[in-house]
C-alpha cells in the first residue's frame, strides 16, 4: 500500500504537473510584467529581435516568497535586486553574448502567483501526522504552478519561431526549471539553475510545517530518478535553503554540472541595495552582487556550459 502511495505522488510531480487549465488569480496582472531584457536589466520589445531562429533564448524565473503570498516582481526591477524578480547579474551578461551561431537574449518572466493556503497545508499536516503520509496530494504548491506558467510560455515561444530555449532561475525559479528540464529535455536545451531551493528552511519543514518536509523529500526522490539533466547548478554551503550537501544527489546525475562555489564569502560581497557588506550566513544573496558575477566570468562558467549544450 505505502509503495502505492509513493507512486501516486510521484505522479502528481510528473505527469499531472501541466494537466489542467491556467486558471490562477492575478496570473495575467502578473505576465504583463515580463519582458525581454538586455545586460543592464533594461527592457526591450520582441520586436527587436530580427531573426529567431538564430537566437539562444533564455528564460528567466526569479525566486519566491512563501505560499501564502503573491511574489513581488516588479516591471523594471533595479540592477541586482532579486527580491524585486530583478534577473541575476551574472545572467544578464550573458546578453548578446555569441554561441556558435546563435545570439543570446533574455526574457525575464514573472509567475509568482499564490500558493497553496495555510488551511490546506494544515489539511495535510493533518494527514501526516494522523496517518504518517500525505495520500494524495491534490492542491497545487506555488512552485508547481510557477512550473505550468513557465512551460506555457516556453510553448507560446517556440510557435513564435524560437527552437533553441534554455531555463534559467535563482532559487524557487531555477528549482521549477530543474523540474521542468528532467521531464522536457526536447524541448529545453538546459538549464543554469543558481542556489536552487523551494521548500523553505529546515526549520520550516522539518518542525513548524512538517508537510513541506513530506513535499520537499518526494520531489527530491522523483529527481533522482532523472537519467540525465543537461544543467549548470551552483550552490554555497552558507545557504540557508539548500546547500552542496543537501543537493549533493545532483552529482551522480548525467549532464549536471555541479559547481560548489563556497570559496565565495558572503561578508566580502555586497548588497545590491547597498554599499555594506552581506552577512557570514548570507550565502543565498550572493548572486545578486558584484563579486558573483566576477566569479562567473573569470571562471567562464555559463559561456562553457552553454557551448558544451548547444
Amino acid at each position: 500500500m505505502k509503495k502505492i502511495i509513493c507512486f501516486l505522488i510521484l505522479i502528481f510531480f510528473s505527469t499531472n504537473l501541466l494537466a489542467n487549465s491556467l486558471d490562477y488569480k492575478d496570473l495575467d496582472k502578473i505576465k504583463k510584467k515580463s519582458t525581454f531584457v538586455d545586460d543592464r536589466g533594461k527592457t526591450y520589445s520582441i520586436t527587436d529581435i530580427s531573426n529567431k531562429k538564430k537566437t539562444l533564448l533564455i528564460i528567466d524565473n526569479h525566486g519566491s516568497d512563501y505560499d501564502i503570498v503573491k511574489d513581488s516582481c516588479q516591471k523594471k526591477p533595479k540592477l541586482g535586486y532579486t527580491w524585486h524578480g530583478a534577473t541575476v547579474p551574472a545572467i544578464l551578461k550573458l546578453h548578446n553574448k555569441k554561441i556558435k551561431d546563435l545570439t543570446i537574449k533574455i526574457y525575464r518572466l514573472c509567475s509568482g502567483v499564490k500558493g497553496m493556503s495555510l488551511k490546506t497545508m494544515k489539511k495535510y499536516r493533518n494527514q501526516l501526522e494522523n496517518n504518517g503520509t500525505i495520500s494524495n496530494i491534490e492542491d497545487e504548491t506555488k512552485n508547481i504552478k510557477r512550473q505550468k506558467i513557465i512551460f506555457k510560455e516556453l510553448e507560446k515561444f517556440q510557435k513564435e519561431g524560437f527552437e533553441n530555449i534554455v531555463l534559467s532561475g535563482f532559487s524557487a525559479g531555477a528549482w521549477a526549471s530543474l523540474n521542468l528540464q528532467s521531464k522536457y529535455p526536447d524541448k529545453i536545451k538546459g538549464v543554469i539553475a543558481i542556489n536552487p531551493a523551494a521548500f523553505g528552511k529546515k526549520i520550516i519543514w522539518n518542525k513548524k510545517y512538517p508537510e513541506w518536509g513530506f513535499f520537499r523529500k518526494t520531489n527530491f526522490d522523483y529527481l533522482k530518478k532523472s537519467k540525465s539533466l543537461n544543467s549548470i547548478i551552483f550552490t554555497h554551503n552558507k545557504d540557508k535553503f539548500e546547500t552542496p550537501e543537501t543537493l549533493s544527489f545532483f552529482r551522480d546525475i548525467k549532464g549536471v554540472n555541479f559547481i560548489d562555489y563556497s570559496e565565495l564569502k558572503p561578508a566580502n560581497c555586497k548588497w545590491a541595495d547597498a554599499m555594506h557588506n552581506m552577512g557570514a550566513a548570507d550565502g543565498h544573496e550572493i548572486p545578486q552582487s558584484s563579486c558573483f558575477t566576477r566569479f562567473i566570468e573569470k571562471n567562464n562558467y555559463l559561456i562553457k556550459f552553454l557551448e558544451e549544450i548547444i
